[in-house]
């Protein structure tokens, strides 16, 4: 794809939540919140990204709670446009909608899509190799970067990095 004389470039930021609360019984999954270590540990995620010069010009996010705290996390310190919630990101969504959702006519995009496992590592091996493996997990406000040139799908993603929360962190240490 063409676009102003440009091939479209789609940088994709996979972000697992970070650390949530606990299942309970007669609490459903899906009101699940981030825990106040996960919380921080993000922060300082972030704060690696941010060392990595990441920026974003778009935010899509689970529509889970915990997934929606992480992508609010992201926002506010990387500048950028507010989180919008895609079904395509949670449990079960489909992996043609996310596609789909990156096909931006903006020439370089730079896109954070904040989900759950194991979703994103099936996600980033498909469009990485072409094959949903559940190879790739990621932990925990773990990141994944991919690279698409030309039209996000399956098997048209070069992994650039995949970073564990811990390295990312010490990042942002400096």
């Amino acid at each position: 794809m063409h676009t102003t004389g440009r091939l479209h470039c789609v940088k994709v930021y996979v972000v697992r939540h970070g650390e949530a609360e606990e299942h309970r019984p007669g609490r459903r999954d899906e009101e699940r919140e981030l825990t106040r270590q996960g919380k921080a540990e993000f922060e300082q995620v972030v704060a690696g990204l941010a060392a990595l010069g990441v920026r974003l010009d778009a935010i899509l996010t689970s529509p889970l709670i915990r997934a929606r705290q992480t992508a609010e996390i992201l926002a506010r310190a990387l500048p950028g446009p507010a989180p919008v919630a895609s079904d395509a990101l949670a449990p079960g969504g489909s992996f043609e909608s996310v596609f789909r959702a990156l096909r931006n006519p903006t020439p370089e995009s730079h896109v954070a899509l904040v989900g759950h496992e194991p979703s994103l590592g099936v996600l980033v091996s498909l469009a990485s190799a072409g094959e949903a493996s559940d190879g790739t997990p990621l932990k925990k406000g773990g990141v994944a970067c991919l690279r698409f040139t030309g039209t996000p799908g399956p098997k048209g993603a070069t992994l650039a990095w995949f970073l564990t929360p811990k390295q990312l962190r010490r990042l942002g240490k400096g």
